[in-house]
């Protein structure tokens, strides 16, 4: 494959509930004549994320093996492999990292294995960033490296910050990463120009915040205090009673629940539930219908810092139907 043959990648990331997801979504939407293969990674064992990416042209790919930036580089590198050996021509790949994620090993593997290299050209490292939330997360290890490896910044839920909050954020954003573009949005509302086919990604700049980037492989290290448990359940739940629950726990627990996200089976309802919440900001919405042949299960993921499983295991048992 020559060079101008060569698939273009953008990287998605940013931490926890930034939003991801959504603006995942309005790219699709946007670019219905392309095919694009997006490549999911969760944090847990599960793919919440695949219910609600929308169902356009795309081919979507899950790897819940680990995290992309940990254990499954190889995983990641075979789906990159099929994809280039495939009859079907991608335009484009979307790779949407866990919010844990470390965004240096998936850049590394696009500029040091040699199939990759040629195949792919990274676009753009987009990193997405709660406006409202940031500052809870910034002592943290992963938002400051995703931050300093994007060459663009989505700064996202402008809707929930003052004035003097965004120039605060602001300057703080650009002591962190003075290179990056920066774009704001609420809902993940962004023009498409503004992210794809920008060819925004400089590996100079790369190389002053991680001289090492091309010569040693991360070992990333997930905060030992973040968790996250996974709950699934076939008998149906009683809406009122999830309902309790969860204002109970954005109420008492809404600081340390990072992210949780779910499908839920409400007795006497055809339409699935799906919700999205992010420390004390929680939604639920009306999803589609249950196909005839399709088991009827509620799913939810939590990810959070010192969560206690038995009691969201309880709490979980008390909605049922």
């Amino acid at each position: 494959m020559s060079q101008k043959q060569t698939i273009s990648v953008t990287i998605l990331t940013g931490f926890l509930g930034a939003g991801k997801t959504t603006l995942l979504n309005n790219l699709l939407k946007d670019m219905p004549k392309q095919k694009i293969a997006v490549i999911i990674n969760e944090f847990g064992d599960t793919s919440i994320d695949s219910h609600l990416v929308v169902s356009t042209r795309e081919e979507i790919i899950e790897i819940n093996s680990g995290c992309i930036c940990c254990n499954v580089r190889g995983d990641l590198i075979n789906i990159l492999s099929n994809l280039i050996a495939q009859e079907e021509k991608i335009d484009r790949v979307i790779i949407e990292t866990t919010g844990m994620a470390n965004p240096a090993p998936v850049i590394q593997t696009f500029l040091m294995d040699e199939k990759t290299g040629k195949s792919f050209e990274i676009d753009s490292v987009i990193t997405m960033v709660d406006a409202q939330h940031i500052w809870l997360h910034l002592k943290e290890e992963e938002p400051g490296k995703q931050i300093a490896f994007a060459d663009i910044l989505l700064i996202n839920k402008m809707d929930l910050i003052t004035a003097n909050e965004k120039i605060k954020l602001e300057q703080q954003l650009v002591n962190m990463n003075p290179h990056a573009k920066r774009v704001y949005t609420t809902y993940a509302n962004v023009n498409i120009q503004d992210l794809i086919g920008k060819k925004s990604f400089d590996l100079g700049n790369l190389l002053k915040i991680d001289p090492k980037l091309l010569v040693e492989t991360h070992h990333h290290h997930h905060n030992d205090q973040v968790t996250s448990f996974v709950f699934r359940e076939g008998r149906p739940l009683d809406l009122e009673k999830v309902n309790r629950w969860f204002a109970y726990l954005v109420h008492f627990k809404g600081e340390n629940l990072y992210r949780y996200k779910g499908v839920l089976h409400i007795n006497h309802l055809e339409k699935r539930v799906v919700f999205q919440g992010v420390h004390m900001l929680f939604a639920g919405t009306e999803g589609t219908e249950w196909a005839d042949n399709e088991p009827r299960q509620s799913e939810i993921v939590f990810i959070g810092k010192h969560l206690d499983y038995q009691e969201l295991a309880k709490g979980f048992q008390y909605c049922l139907a």
